[in-house]
C-alpha cells in the first residue's frame, strides 16, 4: 500500500514537472529569474532562456554604481496588472506577456530592456507589437501611467545619451531574432501589446480646459497667509474625462491647507508639491482649487550682498493634464503649464 502511494505521488510530480516545462503557466511565473553579468558591468542577461521561450533577453544599464548587484525578472501575466490602470486606448495585451523587473543596483539614466518574443507568428504580427512600461506618474489618480517605451528606427537623440547610438540602433525591432526593446529611466512592469494600426479614432471635438490663477494678497508680508486660487473652466462642448493638477511651491512659501470644489487634493511626500485629481469636467463646467500657504517669516536678503531687499518675487509652477478618454495618452492639446507670481515685501 505504501509503495503504491509513493508511486502515485511520484507520478503526479512527474506530470507537474512536464507541464511546467512545456507550457507557459503559473509554474513559470511564480519564481523570479536571476539575471547574470554579461560582457560588462553595464549588461545583464538571463541565467537561462529557452530557444522558443518568451522573456527578457538582456538589459543594458545607462549608468550603474559598482559593484554589480542582483537583478531579477519574472513573468507575471495579466494577473499582475490587477492594480494597474487599463492599457492605453487601442492597445491589447499580446499572449499574456507581462514582466516585472527589479534590481538592487544603483542605476541612473536610461536603460535598454530587450525582450525575446518567440511566440510572435510571422513578421506581420511581430511588426504590430510595442513595449508598454508602467511608470510612476504623480499626476495620475493611481500614481502610475503607461508609456510607449518601444525602441524604434531613427529614434535615438541626445535625450538617450546614457545609451550609445550604436546600442540603441542595434535594439530596434528585429523579426529574425524575435527581439523588441524598451528604453526607460526606471524598471518595474513591462507589457508586450498590439499597438493600434492607426491613431485611435475619436468622435467629437477635444475638450477646451483653461486655467485662471490668482494669488492673494498681492503683495504679501513674511508670516502672512497667501491664497492661490486655481479655476479650471471647460470652455469646449465635450467633457474632459479627468483633470489632474500639480502645483510646486516656491521655497519661500510653506503649505498650510488645500480645498477643492470636486475631486481630491493632497500634499505629496516632497511637502512642497500639491496634487489634485478633479475627475471629469463637463462642457461649460468649472472646478476650483484653493491652496493656502504662508510666506516665510524672515527678512528677505540679497544672497550676494547680505543686505535686506525691499521685496522678492516667488514663482510657483503649475502643471495640469486633461484627456478626452481616461485611457488616452496625454498629448499637447491636453497640457497646461503656468506659473503664479507672489510678491513678498519686507516689514517696515
Amino acid at each position: 500500500m505504501r509503495s503504491l502511494l509513493v508511486f502515485q505521488i511520484r507520478s503526479l510530480l512527474t506530470v507537474a514537472v512536464f507541464i511546467c516545462a512545456t507550457v507557459t503557466s503559473a509554474c513559470a511565473q511564480e519564481k523570479p529569474k536571476r539575471m547574470i553579468q554579461g560582457p560588462s558591468e553595464f549588461i545583464v542577461v538571463p541565467d537561462s532562456l529557452g530557444e522558443n521561450e518568451d522573456g527578457i533577453a538582456q538589459i543594458t544599464f545607462g549608468g550603474i554604481s559598482p559593484p554589480p548587484k542582483p537583478t531579477e525578472y519574472a513573468s507575471i501575466g495579466a494577473k499582475g496588472l490587477k492594480d494597474a490602470p487599463p492599457l492605453p486606448t487601442g492597445y491589447t495585451l499580446f499572449k499574456d506577456l507581462v514582466f516585472k523587473v527589479k534590481t538592487e543596483a544603483l542605476v541612473s539614466g536610461s536603460h535598454l530592456t530587450i525582450f525575446k518574443v518567440s511566440s510572435a507568428d510571422g513578421n506581420v504580427e511581430f511588426g504590430k507589437l510595442d513595449v508598454l512600461h508602467l511608470k510612476y506618474d504623480a499626476l495620475s489618480p493611481t500614481n502610475f501611467s503607461w508609456e510607449d517605451a518601444t525602441v524604434f528606427p531613427n529614434g535615438w537623440d541626445e535625450h538617450f545619451h546614457h545609451i550609445p547610438k550604436k546600442l540603441y540602433d542595434a535594439a530596434t525591432p528585429d523579426f529574425k531574432s524575435k527581439r523588441i526593446a524598451a528604453i526607460t529611466d526606471e524598471f518595474g512592469i513591462f507589457a508586450i501589446a498590439f499597438a493600434p494600426e492607426s491613431e485611435p479614432q475619436q468622435t467629437g471635438p477635444f475638450p477646451e480646459v483653461v486655467l485662471k490663477g490668482t494669488s492673494s494678497p498681492e503683495p504679501a508680508h513674511p508670516g502672512q497667509e497667501v491664497t492661490h486660487t486655481l479655476v479650471f473652466s471647460n470652455q469646449g462642448i465635450s467633457t474632459a474625462a479627468e483633470v489632474d493638477v500639480k502645483e510646486v511651491l516656491d521655497i519661500d512659501l510653506d503649505f498650510v491647507s488645500v480645498s477643492q470644489t470636486q475631486g481630491v487634493c493632497k500634499q505629496k511626500e516632497a511637502l512642497n508639491i500639491v496634487v489634485c485629481h478633479l475627475g471629469p469636467l463637463p462642457a461649460k463646467a468649472r472646478a476650483t482649487i484653493t491652496l493656502v500657504t504662508r510666506a516665510r517669516g524672515m527678512f528677505i536678503t540679497n544672497p550676494s550682498t547680505g543686505k535686506p531687499e525691499s521685496s522678492k518675487i516667488v514663482l510657483n509652477s503649475i502643471e495640469a493634464v486633461f484627456k478626452r478618454t481616461a485611457t488616452d495618452f496625454v498629448d499637447e492639446r491636453g497640457q497646461i503649464f503656468s506659473q503664479i507670481k507672489t510678491t513678498i515685501v519686507n516689514e517696515r
